[in-house]
């Protein structure tokens, strides 16, 4: 019944509006895929076995990808589930490495949050902010190409 209720009141917003505001409403605004990050160490707690997370190694040009409005399980293929057993919450933390170097084995341990938002009338939950326990591991996401 609520699908029902749900398809005659997309279609009615699309038989007023007309196609043109439907497109409109649909297309992302140009900041939603630009790469913005905040630091805040206080958001990390120590966690029990925290050191002994294996975490993934990946390249920071990947996390460059996470911008505000990417669908929550869009996240999966690049950083894999979360960390640390939150995959009902709307922040996941993950334990990130980076390359040193191209061809290095030497790797940088960084902490990542994600934070998630549902908007209004949307069914998907998106990103909503990217948190970085550390200046210098957002800085060298901010910097990959």
């Amino acid at each position: 019944m609520k699908a029902k209720r749900l398809a005659l009141a997309v279609l009615s917003g699309l038989c007023l509006a007309g196609p043109a505001a439907a497109v409109a409403r649909d297309t992302p605004s140009p900041s939603a895929n630009t790469y913005v990050a905040s630091i805040d160490p206080a958001a990390f707690h120590e966690v029990p076995g925290e050191r002994d997370k294996l975490g993934v190694t990946v390249s920071p040009a990947s996390v460059r990808l996470i911008t505000p409005g990417v669908d929550k399980f869009s996240i999966y293929p690049l950083l894999g589930p979360p960390h640390f057993a939150e995959s009902v919450r709307r922040r996941w933390n993950y334990v990130l490495f980076f390359p040193v170097a191209p061809g290095s084995v030497e790797r940088v341990r960084c902490r990542m949050e994600i934070r998630f938002t549902r908007p209004r009338g949307h069914y998907n939950v998106t990103v909503s902010e990217v948190v970085w326990q550390e200046k210098s591991c957002a800085d060298r996401v901010a910097a990959a190409s």
